[in-house]
């Protein structure tokens, strides 16, 4: 309460005396340099400009060059600013590089990453070890050795001993350093704010960089509300283009659509006229977020249920979660920066995230995940083909037979398939740099080093084929 309170007086403060500057910004990337300043806010907004706000009585000069904004003062100054999202922004300190947006956190030292703050995790890279701490537990993975504490127990192997404690006992522990990994490091993965203001403050300031940065400004969320229902044809397929907010799509018992959606803004109401909400055809099933004038700073976060006979097609957000339950549909999913969960549905599926996580669970249907910088989990999915991922883990659970082969790739990342060890499978395995681990499956292997293994289970069938280049690849058994 303490510190909303002072942060309300110095919002206060710069209101009644200040100035603002604003520096244009059309590069996607920005590096931000500041010379004896003393920042106290600093905030993220939708736009093309940077606005810099400061006290009348401070002396800052502000210089824009090509992907570079610098701001000087010759004495301390407490400056605001409003950054434009959508961009990536760096920070030089001690020697190292902080690139940061709306949604990660990277620290780069020696042209190499070392930390990174996303999908709600911490994830830590030194030589060839990987360390994450994620709502999901934590995992440690080197060389030699793979340590998980986590919901399914305690697991510790390396080449001397292997111990799994699994039982009511494990789970117990493990779940509890879940819960409590998804309620903290989890909340400050998915605060890059947070983190680069802890990253960037010096207590004891001497007139360097001071900030307490802020995605959104202290004013109330001003919000206004969307409901209409339409009777679908027969055929009907859904289709839903929204700019920056999400969708939530469920199957109900009722005959006809229901559509809810939540429009919110931090600015006036006077926002929500830069935006129209339509529905493209009479049954309701082609619904679009249609922009009326330029940068509105407006989300929108849809509801929708249908009738199990209306078919989920294309589902379109620029900046948001798409969420899929108990659904019919060939789905075509695509958000430029959030999450694609897809539960209990039937038909097709393609997922693809340009900065966030992947989903599928209990699908019905050929699926495939695709994602820049996330992490893809897929569990009881028979029908799954593929799945991509630049800077992320995957997840695989297989409990019946594979209708298709499947490929699993990441660039920076392990990959961990958890299987029915009774399964007739082909296995192609191979990681650059770490380690593949059978963990008791047998395997008839025509290839098997440290890093690389080809080989069947049983009497060998679908093929699994699954590549890393920074990552470990483990096999286990499928607890039923």
């Amino acid at each position: 309460m303490k510190c909303i309170l002072v942060m309300i007086m110095v919002m206060t403060v710069l209101t009644l005396s200040a100035v603002t500057q604003d520096v244009t910004v059309k590069e996607k990337s920005i590096t931000l340099e500041f010379e004896n300043i003393h920042i106290k806010d600093i905030e993220f907004s939708d736009g093309n400009k940077i606005k810099i706000e400061h006290a009348k009585n401070a002396d800052v000069t502000i210089v824009k060059k090509k992907q570079k904004v610098i701001i000087k003062a010759d004495k301390s100054a407490k400056i605001e600013l409003e950054l434009p999202s959508g961009k990536t922004y760096t920070l030089i300190k001690d020697g190292g590089k902080i690139e940061f947006n709306e949604s990660k956190v990277t620290i780069i030292e020696n042209e190499k990453k070392v930390v990174e703050f996303r999908d709600g995790g911490l994830f830590v890279t030194d030589d060839n070890e990987t360390v994450e701490i994620s709502s999901e537990g934590i995992i440690v993975n080197d060389n030699d050795e793979h340590v998980e504490i986590s919901s399914r127990g305690i697991i510790v192997e390396s080449p001397d001993e292997t111990k799994h404690i699994t039982g009511f006992w494990g789970q117990l522990l493990g779940g509890a350093i879940s819960f409590i990994t998804k309620y903290s490091v989890g909340w400050i993965g998915n605060n890059p704010g947070f983190i680069v203001k802890q990253i960037i403050n010096d207590d004891d300031y001497n007139g360097g960089v001071n900030m307490n940065f802020n995605f959104s400004s202290d004013g109330k969320k001003i919000t206004q509300n969307f409901h209409e229902t339409f009777q679908p044809k027969r055929g009907c397929k859904l289709n839903v283009d929204n700019r920056n907010g999400k969708i939530e799509i469920k199957s109900w018992e009722k005959d006809y659509i229901d559509i809810s959606a939540i429009l919110e803004t931090k600015k006036s109401k006077k926002e929500f006229e830069k935006i129209k909400i339509e529905i493209l055809d009479k049954d309701g099933c082609t619904i679009k977020t249609k922009t009326l004038e330029k940068n509105p700073k407006v989300s929108v976060q849809y509801e929708i249920k249908v009738p199990k006979s209306v078919k989920v097609s294309d589902i379109n957000s620029s900046n948001g979660t798409i969420l899929i339950i108990d659904c019919e549909g060939e789905m075509n999913l695509k958000t430029s920066n959030g999450r694609i969960e897809v539960f209990d549905s039937k038909g097709s599926f393609i997922a693809n995230s340009s900065n966030g996580r992947v989903e599928f669970v209990h699908l019905n249907g050929k699926a495939e995940a695709y994602t820049s910088n996330g992490d893809i989990r897929v569990v009881r999915t028979p029908g799954f083909k593929k799945g991509v991922t630049s800077n992320g883990k995957i997840t695989l659970e297989i409990d019946e037979k594979m209708k298709n082969d499947i490929y699993l790739s990441t660039s920076n990342g392990s990959i961990r398939i958890s299987l029915d060890p009774s399964l007739d499978l082909n296995i192609d395995a191979s990681t650059s740099n770490s380690r593949i681990d059978l963990n008791g499956i047998e395997v008839t292997s025509s290839k098997f080093s440290k890093n690389s293994l080809v080989g069947k289970i049983n009497k060998g069938g679908k093929k699994i084929t699954a590549t890393t280049s920074n990552g470990s690849i483990k096999f286990y058994k499928l607890e039923k």
